[in-house]
């Protein structure tokens, strides 16, 4: 399964958890019918406003759209200073890791291999949708 087929496949998760049909779905977050298939369906990734309303709408937990982290809803009891406390951590780890990563050519070696890695996976797909987009044209001339 690609990534965006889980990110779509949780969304759907989310949509079936909070009890509404696509079109309900997609009244509350502003975007077209098709957009909502084509991300549950994993043929496209949400984009930003889709991910912002998404969260603000039904309180869902980005953590668990992107990586499948933790529960499907963010919690609400944690306070403002809970909330702060919990990134502040995480920023202290990226502190910590862009400094390593400025120092060391293995880190920075293999971030990059990661990067390009994904870049070249995404490429492929890309191409073999070119290539199918140009059969059905061929085929509707035909």
């Amino acid at each position: 399964m690609t990534y965006s087929e889980e990110v779509g496949t949780r969304i759907r998760n989310i949509r079936k958890a909070i009890k509404l049909k696509q079109k309900e779905f997609v009244t509350k977050l502003h975007i077209a019918d098709t957009s909502l298939s084509d991300i549950e369906n994993g043929k496209h990734n949400p984009n930003f406003d889709f991910l912002v309303n998404l969260a603000q709408e039904f309180n869902v937990n980005l953590d668990y759209v992107f990586f499948g982290k933790g529960e499907m809803f963010a919690d609400r009891t944690l306070s403002l200073p809970g909330r702060i406390e919990e990134f502040a951590v995480n920023i202290n780890d990226v502190r910590k890791f862009l400094y390593h990563f400025e120092r060391s050519p293995f880190i920075q070696y293999s971030v990059l291999t990661h990067f390009r890695e994904m870049l070249t996976r995404s490429s492929q797909t890309i191409s073999k949708e070119i290539e199918e987009y140009e059969k059905k044209q061929k085929e509707k001339k035909s």
